[in-house]
Parts: structure tokens; C-alpha cells; sequence
């Protein structure tokens, strides 16, 4: 079973984004050692969390090594991330498990097209390694599937200063021409409300809504983030 993981947003200069969204009053925390480091990471205490990430446009030039090795379903996806502009880029979806043969083998009785799994790892600020394991669908535009951090990497408490407690909905257009593959790839996601799907011209992340904040977050500084509040029920 799988369930929302994250929502990476992709921007032109993590630095910058960790500087505005500390000024903005979330906590962030970076993804390795601050002067190499290429993402940053906002946790909350559950459900999804929010990783920026920086990569450069050139890297689109890896598609076919990464299709060779590791199936033409990376490949894309990598060209997905390396696409030039800041904002939403993709949503991951997680399972209980360190290992994804077993979804790997699912998702392809399934007859969705994905490609091997792949292994990552990085090195934390205070040195510790964090392994998992990632695979990603065909079209790219669909969530892609990571396996749970080894270790475990959620903070026990999280602290927001402009009152952020969580992700509340992730809001996921779907194009028509998307939906089976979508669908099929969803069948396998635990019904708990978070991902909230509609019909879009193109697949990808709309919005995440964020429980809890007492300000209101100035949209310049956001790096193509969209972050709102949910609706209130009179």
C-alpha cells in the first residue's frame, strides 16, 4: 500500500529558498551539509512533507544513460526534473517498506510501465547516511514511488513559527489522456483523504493546503510553490 510521501518542488537556487521560507516562518532543514547541499526539506510531524531541489538544466542530457541503465521511465523522469522554472515538479508516494521489489512486481502485474529500482542515498548535515529506494512510472508526468528512509528521517517534533502543522490535501490535476495509467498507478494508494484529484489540461501538483498557519505567505517568495489554507466550513 502506498501513501503520499512528498511533493518536490524544483527551484533555481536552494540557498535562496531556504532563506525566504525561514523568513517566511517555517523550519527548514537541509538535505546534506549546507555548502554542498542541493535540496532542503520542510517536515511536518505527519502526513507529507515538502523537498526543493536543484538541479541544473543540463542534466536533461543524462536521459538516454539513465534510460540504458536503469529503463526509459527514469530517463524521462530525469528530464522532467531538469527542466528549466521553479514550482511544483512531481509527488512521490511512499511505501512501509525499505525494499520496492514487491511494488515493483505489482505495479508491473498491473501492466503500468516503470523502470528498475533504483538505489539513492545521502549524507545528512550530521553525517549520517540515509539510504532508499526509488522507481519511477510511465508518462512522467505520474507520481513516482520511494521506499521508506533507512533510517527513519521524520523529526519526532516539528515547530513552524507562522503556526504550519501539516498537509492537510495534495492537490493532483489529472489529464484525461493520464487517467488509466493514473488510475492504475492509485489503486494502490491508501484512501486517507490526502490526495485530492481533478480533471486538468496537464498532469501535476496544483496545491498542497497547509493546516494551521496564522499569516499569510507572500506569493513572491514562495519559488512556484503553491501553498494555501483549506477551505473553511461555515
Amino acid at each position: 500500500m502506498l501513501r503520499c510521501s512528498h511533493v518536490l518542488c524544483k527551484v533555481d537556487d536552494v540557498r535562496s529558498v531556504v532563506r525566504d521560507y525561514t523568513e517566511l516562518g517555517f523550519t527548514v532543514e537541509w538535505g546534506s551539509a549546507p555548502e554542498r547541499a542541493h535540496n532542503a526539506l520542510v517536515w511536518f510531524e505527519e502526513g507529507p512533507f515538502i523537498e526543493f531541489f536543484q538541479l541544473p538544466p543540463a542534466f536533461r542530457l543524462l536521459k538516454w544513460p539513465m534510460s540504458a541503465v536503469n529503463g526509459v521511465a527514469a530517463g524521462e523522469r530525469l528530464v522532467r526534473w531538469a527542466r528549466p522554472g521553479e514550482g511544483w515538479r512531481d509527488l512521490a508516494l511512499e511505501t512501509d517498506d525499505t525494499e520496492l521489489a514487491g511494488v515493483h512486481s505489482a505495479l508491473r502485474a498491473g501492466q503500468l510501465r516503470v523502470s528498475r529500482v533504483m538505489k539513492g542515498r545521502r549524507t545528512r548535515p550530521d553525517g549520517d547516511r540515509v539510504r532508499y529506494q526509488f522507481l519511477a512510472a510511465r508518462p512522467a508526468r505520474l507520481p513516482f514511488v520511494v521506499s521508506a528512509y533507512d533510517p527513519p528521517q521524520r523529526p519526532a517534533a516539528v515547530h513552524h513559527p507562522n503556526g504550519a502543522r501539516r498537509i492537510t490535501r495534495v492537490r493532483m490535476g489529472v489529464a484525461d489522456h493520464d487517467r488509466a495509467a493514473f488510475d492504475a498507478l492509485t489503486a494502490h494508494v491508501r484512501g486517507d483523504g490526502l490526495l485530492a484529484v481533478e480533471g486538468a489540461e496537464h498532469t501535476g501538483v496544483i496545491a498542497a493546503e497547509l493546516d494551521g498557519l496564522t499569516r499569510p505567505l507572500d506569493p513572491t517568495r514562495l519559488h512556484g510553490a503553491v501553498l494555501t489554507s483549506p477551505a473553511r466550513k461555515d
